[in-house]
């Protein structure tokens, strides 16, 4: 019988004093946490809906299943840069570009377009391999996976938590 346990469990709190904590239970009972400033949830969350979306299982989240921590991950980059998986890289520029640009990308192929677009010239600039193309219809589950997610975000109160599963369900 397979293991339902999932890799990670994701834990988003505001604290009683308004700061988010994120932290992450690892199938094995291992926790890592961090203070996060007020962006980086729903980049987090974008990263859990990219990553859900298209099944990545070699980028953040599963680095952090893996047993990476969230210091791992910058400056002075105890475990060395992220290694060079083109999961990682797909995951990492696509959030990177919902962060920067998605409010200004309509909701139709040309957002694919767009972030495709912005995919293959990161890859050109870096002497990369582009990892993979992102369909309309994966662009638009993504979007509305984190739109939800950062809408249930922005409506918890101090002292409240939403607790996700990684890989989601469904």
């Amino acid at each position: 019988m397979p293991d339902s346990t999932p890799l990670l469990t994701l834990r988003f709190a505001i604290k009683r004093d308004g700061t988010p904590v994120l932290s992450v239970t690892r199938r094995d009972g291992s926790v890592a946490w961090q203070r996060q400033k007020h962006f980086f949830p729903v980049h987090d969350l974008g990263h859990y809906a990219i990553e859900s979306v298209l099944g990545l299982r070699q980028a953040f989240w599963g680095m952090m299943a893996d047993g990476w921590d969230f210091a791992d991950f910058g400056t002075p980059w105890p475990r060395g840069p992220m290694p060079n998986l083109p999961e990682a890289l797909l995951a990492e520029v696509t959030a990177g570009w919902m962060d920067t640009f998605a409010r200004d990308v309509r909701d139709d192929e040309s957002g694919a377009a767009e972030l495709n677009a912005h995919l293959a010239l990161y890859c050109a600039q870096h002497e990369m391999e582009s990892p993979r193309t992102i369909t309309h219809a994966e662009l638009a589950r993504i979007r509305a996976m984190r739109d939800a997610l950062a809408r249930h975000w922005h409506a918890l109160a101090p002292g409240e938590a939403m607790e996700l599963r990684f890989p989601a369900e469904g």
